[in-house]
Formats: structure tokens, C-alpha cells, sequence
């Protein structure tokens, strides 16, 4: 599967919008999110192929987000890169949960990741 849209999930406007443009660059359609309704809004708008979501959202947790969009079959096939200011060992005990019940393809701990690494696992899902 060739992803062609990408949402990004980022309350942190300067962050969401540099993902967006190293991916703009490479020729994906970026939309954005700040919140957990406004990324389902964008979902049921837009053709979503892969979903980039830290899981600290303002109005809920990107978990609660996930159990929501899984809930929609036709949202079933959507690929998910976790990209979170927390850490993946605090989520030691719900990994099982997020990679088999929520289908996460990848839990990245962004403040020590590359953007180069980021398109590397983006490319490695297609």
C-alpha cells in the first residue's frame, strides 16, 4: 500500500507543522490535528492512509482516541505511528493492548528521534 495522506495528531502547533512540511516535501497530503475530536473530524472527512498521534492530547488521551477509531470498521485499515513526549516503558504493561487490540504499527519516543528515522518507518510500512 502506497500511504499518499497522512494526519499528524500534535497539540504542539510548531511541532505538527514542521512534520508536515519534511512530509509535504516527499509528497504527502498532511492534515493536521490539535485534539482528539478534531482528528476524528478529520477522518471522517478526509482519506486517511496513516495516522501520526502523541498520545497527550488537550481534550482526551490519544488511547481514548484510538479505542474511538477502531470502533469504526471502515477506520479498521488506517496504519498508526505512535509519535509521544512519553516515553514507551511507562507503557510496558498496555503494549499488547496498543500493538494487537489498537493495531499500533510503532511506538516512537519523539524527543530522541530523527525526522529521518520517522520517514524511514513511514516507508517501511508501505
Amino acid at each position: 500500500m502506497k500511504f499518499q495522506s497522512i494526519l499528524i495528531v500534535e497539540p504542539d502547533a510548531v511541532l505538527a507543522k514542521s512534520y508536515q512540511k519534511v512530509l509535504e516535501s516527499l509528497n504527502f497530503v498532511v492534515y493536521l490535528a490539535n485534539s482528539a475530536q478534531d482528528a476524528i473530524n478529520q477522518v471522517d472527512k478526509n482519506k486517511i492512509d496513516l495516522i501520526i498521534l502523541e498520545i497527550q492530547l488537550i481534550d482526551h488521551s490519544g488511547i481514548e482516541f484510538l479505542y474511538e477509531l477502531r470502533s469504526y470498521p471502515e477506520w479498521d485499515n488506517i496504519r498508526i505511528i505512535i509519535l509521544s513526549s512519553v516515553p514507551e516503558h511507562e507503557f510496558k504493561d498496555n503494549l499488547a493492548i496498543l500493538k494487537n487490540d489498537l493495531k499500533v504499527d510503532h511506538y516512537l519516543y519523539k524527543n530522541s528521534l530523527k525526522l529521518n528515522k520517522l520517514v524511514d518507518i513511514i516507508e517501511s510500512l508501505e
